[in-house]
């Protein structure tokens, strides 16, 4: 009989739960009931955490999105400079999206706008404070000059996860190379001149990869 249950280890098991289960048959196939009945809980336990399916989705992408962060990982690069870690950042971020199985799913993903809502949303309030703290840490080792780190960190993660998604703003290789060169533009401005010749010819690579799909 399913446990009405409301604990943290409950809310915890229902997004590991979810997280298995869209990743086994896609975003679109698993509903509330088949969360709850894989957990074994009354969907009275599963609404005393989350108001809806949506608020679900959006607790699963920030599972996947921290349990695979890679903002956290250059954070712990002692040997690098604040700039260099935010370099080290975004080439990691693209090389795990470079995965044949994460290409396909996204691609499946971002068609469905709750998903493309979530993944922004997750991008500007998960993602940009870990930006920020590299920004300010630019600020104080002189490796950068942000005047405002956290509007920047909130800016730069947006367009990440829309503009420059490849995988959204399906556009020539020509036309993806003139997105990168007004990121460095942009980026120079605001101070944080992150995108260098590896990471121009990465970005390019990423284009061509999702331009296969």
């Amino acid at each position: 009989m399913p446990r009405h249950d409301p604990t943290e280890k409950t809310k915890t098991e229902i997004i590991l739960t979810a997280t298995r289960l869209f990743s086994e048959k896609g975003w679109g196939n698993v509903n509330v009931e088949d969360v709850v009945k894989e957990v074994g809980v009354t969907r009275g336990a599963f609404y005393h955490y989350f108001k809806s399916r949506e608020e679900l989705l959006y607790a699963v992408m920030v599972q996947i999105f921290l349990k695979n962060n890679p903002y956290t990982i250059a954070l712990k690069q002692k040997k690098l400079n604040a700039l260099e870690k935010l370099r080290f950042g975004i080439k990691l971020n693209q090389n795990i999206q470079f995965a044949p199985e994460t290409t396909k799913e996204m691609q499946k993903a971002f068609n469905n706008p709750v998903i493309f809502k979530n993944n922004l949303l997750m991008a500007v309030n998960e993602g940009s404070p870990f930006i920020e703290k590299l920004l300010i840490a630019g600020n104080e080792d002189g490796s950068m000059s942000v005047a405002n780190p956290k509007q920047t960190a909130q800016i730069f993660m947006a367009l990440f996860a829309t503009w420059l998604d490849p995988d959204i703003f399906k556009v020539s290789a020509n036309e993806y190379a003139d997105k990168i060169q007004f990121m460095e533009q942009l980026a120079e401005m605001l101070g944080v001149p992150f995108v260098d010749e590896e990471l121009r010819e990465q970005s390019m690579k990423f284009h061509k990869l999702y331009s296969k799909n």
